[in-house]
């Protein structure tokens, strides 16, 4: 894609926070080659603009209020009617395995909250050169850096699981934590896969690791969060 002053680079915002909105809009348009043509708060008002015009790039917040569709479910419905529409996440949700799992369904990039507001401008060039754009501290954080433009639906066209499937987990820490969503204890599966209990516990210690959460509650709520896309 190329963009000038003459024809510049068009954008629109989703954040439903309004300070974030308006601090966007005036740094963003300071670029001459860059236009602001929609800034929205919630999704349905993103999905309505995007029946009369689609923008070249899209920043999306990852995380949106309630009675707003969000996170990988909104990127997926992005990328299936508008293939062509390059994606930017602006979220203050930086864990490893989400970067991960939005640049798999189909982000080009992840912009943290965190990072400075001059390197927005550098990322959303990036993306919009269909360059994956990732901060070099998020980079050096993944395991391997995520292939991109492979979406949620060609994961699960053999019923993939988003979660059980993120790279870096090995094929053992995938089964236990199969089974560890499924409700089974740390004893039962050391039973099931005939595994010491200190065996189990350490594969499953090692995959939350890598998808950086902590506990079960904290597992649960982001396999809550995927399963649907």
């Amino acid at each position: 894609m190329k963009w000038s002053v003459v024809t510049p680079l068009r954008i629109m915002l989703l954040d439903d926070h309004a300070l974030i909105r308006e601090a966007l809009e005036v740094r963003l348009s300071t670029e001459s080659d860059f236009k602001i043509i929609g800034i929205h708060a919630g999704s349905p008002e993103l999905l309505e603009a995007l029946r009369v015009e689609v923008p070249d790039l899209l920043v999306l917040d990852y995380q949106l209020s309630k009675d707003n569709l969000d996170g990988l479910r909104l990127i997926q419905l992005l990328r299936s009617h508008y293939p062509d529409l390059r994606i930017l996440i602006f979220s203050s949700v930086e864990r490893p395995a989400t970067v991960n799992m939005a640049i798999r369904a189909g982000a080009r990039g992840f912009f943290g909250k965190s990072q400075k507001t001059e390197d927005l401008v550098r990322a959303i060039r990036t993306v919009a050169l269909n360059r994956l754009y990732l901060s070099p501290e998020m980079a050096a954080m993944l395991d391997s850096i995520p292939q991109a433009l492979i979406t949620a639906k060609d994961a699960h066209a053999e019923g993939a699981d988003v979660l059980i499937d993120y790279p870096p987990l090995s094929p053992k820490e995938r089964e236990v934590l199969r089974c560890c969503l499924e409700g089974m204890s740390v004893s039962q599966i050391a039973i099931k896969f005939l595994r010491s209990r200190k065996t189990i516990s350490g594969q499953k210690q090692a995959a939350l690791r890598k998808l950086n959460v902590r506990t079960d509650t904290e597992l649960f709520k982001l396999h809550l969060q995927l399963k649907d896309i």
